[in-house]
């Protein structure tokens, strides 16, 4: 199956408003599709459902062959969807390559307490998992940064090794809110090239952003939404 993601005529109602009306569409797997929009126009609150944030009033959303709709956060994370947000949400004082330890530990579901309180075969995984991460650091161009406390990075750097965490937790599918916004050129090319690799080794994108020139030149297709409906969906036939 190439679809990893449908989502079947999803309605969202709260105090006599639907902020999503009848929404259908479906992702192809390795796809970059972004959802553009004005504020108000249902983006958000799309992802919400996705995510298990809210539950649709109508409608299903089905991942992987599998419905998921209604599901919990947790629930939907363990599948391999995740959500990211537009402001980083690291451990601030571990180090970089601790902060992508732990992120393929929170995939395999240990707590946090577990990180702090390693026991002996816990650490002698940490070493096989540090070697992945400075790898994948290396992959990107961010090794440098390794040993360094994550709350000492700059906001954009901070944005980076964010995105290299879900490389390192299996994330299948991966939703992006605004992943651009408050970033300098130089860092939006380096996120940019990012999802690129990371589409070609197997991970799927949908992004809401709002630089639509910028979102254009990595989408494979782009979704544009008006008063909580699909006003127009085009392939841009990258893919």
């Amino acid at each position: 199956m190439n679809e990893i993601l449908r989502i079947e005529n999803l309605n969202k109602s709260f105090d006599g408003v639907t902020p999503v009306k009848d929404v259908s569409f479906s992702v192809k797997r390795q796809n970059i599709v972004l959802i553009t929009g004005e504020n108000g126009a249902g983006k958000t609150t799309l992802f919400n459902l996705v995510t298990g944030l809210e539950k649709p009033t109508k409608g299903k959303v089905h991942y992987d062959g599998h419905e998921i709709t209604g599901k919990s956060v947790l629930e939907i994370a363990k599948h391999g969807i995740i959500r990211l947000y537009q402001q980083p949400r690291l451990f601030k004082n571990l180090s970089v390559w601790e902060n992508l330890v732990s992120a393929a530990h929170e995939n395999a579901g240990n707590s946090f307490l577990n990180l702090v309180f390693r026991n002996r075969s816990v650490r002698s995984e940490d070493q096989k998992l540090k070697k992945k991460a400075i790898d994948l650091l290396r992959k990107f161009g961010l090794e440098e940064l390794g040993d360094q406390t994550a709350g000492e990075l700059s906001y954009g750097q901070q944005k980076l090794i964010s995105f290299c965490m879900i490389a390192m937790n299996g994330t299948k599918l991966a939703l992006l809110d605004e992943p651009f916004a408050g970033l300098n050129p130089q860092t939006i090319d380096r996120l940019s090239d990012m999802i690129v690799k990371m589409r070609d080794e197997e991970m799927t994108f949908v992004i809401i952003e709002h630089n639509l020139t910028r979102g254009l030149m990595i989408a494979d297709h782009h979704i544009e939404m008006k008063d909580g409906r699909i006003k127009t969906l085009n392939d841009l036939g990258k893919k």
